[in-house]
This record gives structure tokens, C-alpha cells and sequence, in this order.
């Protein structure tokens, strides 16, 4: 499994001869335009911009005319909508491209190339409170697993310590959130206590800011994890 982080919540992940992109949102643009090379599958967690932008979203389409969506089921219908709303301008998406993957329910791509079939699970289903004022949005966290290799999990926008977290090979984890602090972060850590963290929703951050956050749940984080920072020249980390 390789895992790549292409700017905020945004992952490329290539795993069991696919290859997985997940939250491409506004921050990611760019770097999500640079990508080379097939997509199979993109999976979105919820329906804020900085997760999926629509615009974005159907140009991957267009690039790779095989590819599915997989998605929270409040936003698979938002992207069939005519109004964007909250994920920008753009077409709406087609129906037949999208599937809703509610908790508790899993998607499998078929075996290739003589590798196990890649499964998708859905986790948990709201999103953390942003202020009581503010209606809680779905979202849906996501477990990427092919056969007996690492299991990746991916949080979205929120700390909830899932059952389906609990011990995982791999966590992608929101680092600092404009709805989080740094005590509900290191909590949620030392409780889903994962082997390995990876730092991810830190657009919002400056850099010396972000460095502040990535400080604390390192030192902070339970015994027996690892938060290990997105060092090499194309940010990614291979298991």
C-alpha cells in the first residue's frame, strides 16, 4: 500500500493494483490536475468543499471515464443536484457514476493483476459539531482493506473512536479542524490508539501552526502509535 497526500484531507492510495482517490476538495486542485496515471475508485467522505469541490470532481470523471464515486449518501445526492451548494460550482454529477455507501456497509472492487479484490467499508455517519447552531452534516468514515494486507481508515471530519478504528494498521487522522482542539485530538488518538497516524485536514493551518499541532499528538499520542509526518519530496509513505 502507498498512500499519498495531495494537499488537506485529499489521498491518492494505491493499494491491491488500484488506485483510490479520496476527498478531492478545494484545497487539492491542483495537485489532484497534476496526477498521472489511472483512477479507479474516488471516495468522499462528506459534502464540504474542502473535501469534494463538484467542478473537480467531474473533471476526474471526464479523465477517467471507468472511474466510480463512492460516497456519504447525503452528498451523492447533492452532486446529482442542479445547485452545487456547498461544494462549489461545477455539473452535476450522473447518477449512474455515484453509489452511496452508508455505515455499515462495504464496497468491493474485483480482484486484478492477481491481487486480492480491494473493499471499501463505510464507518460511522455524522459530522463533528461545528457550533450547536450549525446542522450536523453526514459523514461517513472509510477502511480500505485487500486481503491480508494493512487496513488504511480514514476519519473525515470527524473524532468519533469507531469501533472499525480501533487497532488499525493505518489512520489518517483530521491534525487541526476549525471544529476540533488539541485535547479531543490527542483523546481520540490514545482511544482508537491505531499503529500508525498520518496528519491530514491542515490547509487551514499555517505552516508554523500546523508544525505546533503535528508537535503535540506525536508526543502526546498513546504507547505503541506512531504519527509519522508526510516527509518525502512527493509526500507519500509506502507499507
Amino acid at each position: 500500500m502507498r498512500i499519498r497526500h495531495l494537499v488537506h484531507s485529499c489521498l491518492l492510495v494505491e493499494v491491491a493494483a488500484r488506485r483510490v482517490l479520496i476527498d478531492p476538495g478545494m484545497f487539492s486542485v491542483e495537485a489532484v490536475r497534476a496526477l498521472e496515471g489511472s483512477i479507479d475508485l474516488v471516495a468522499i467522505t462528506h459534502q464540504h468543499a474542502d473535501h469534494v469541490q463538484r467542478a473537480l470532481l467531474a473533471e476526474v470523471l471526464e479523465r477517467h471515464r471507468d472511474a466510480v464515486v463512492l460516497a456519504e449518501p447525503e452528498t451523492v445526492a447533492l452532486l446529482a443536484e442542479a445547485d452545487a451548494g456547498p461544494m462549489g460550482e461545477g455539473p452535476a454529477i450522473p447518477a449512474e457514476r455515484m453509489r452511496a455507501l452508508p455505515a455499515g456497509e462495504s464496497h468491493e472492487l474485483p480482484a486484478v493483476g492477481g491481487r486480492s479484490p480491494l473493499r471499501v467499508t463505510a464507518a460511522g455517519g455524522a459530522h463533528a459539531v461545528i457550533h450547536p447552531d450549525i446542522p450536523r452534516v453526514g459523514n461517513t468514515g472509510l477502511v480500505l482493506s485487500a486481503g491480508d494486507g494493512p487496513r488504511l481508515g480514514v476519519t473525515g471530519d470527524s473524532l468519533e473512536p469507531l469501533a472499525e478504528f480501533q487497532g488499525i494498521d493505518v489512520l489518517a487522522f483530521a491534525v487541526v479542524a476549525p471544529w476540533s482542539k488539541m485535547s479531543e485530538t490527542i483523546e481520540f488518538l490514545r482511544a482508537v490508539r491505531p499503529r500508525l497516524a498520518l496528519p491530514v485536514h491542515d490547509a487551514v493551518a499555517s505552516v508554523g501552526g500546523r508544525a505546533i499541532y503535528v508537535r503535540q499528538a506525536t508526543a502526546l499520542a498513546a504507547e505503541g502509535t506512531e504519527v509519522r509526518d508526510w516527509v518525502d519530496p512527493e509526500r507519500s509513505i509506502e507499507l
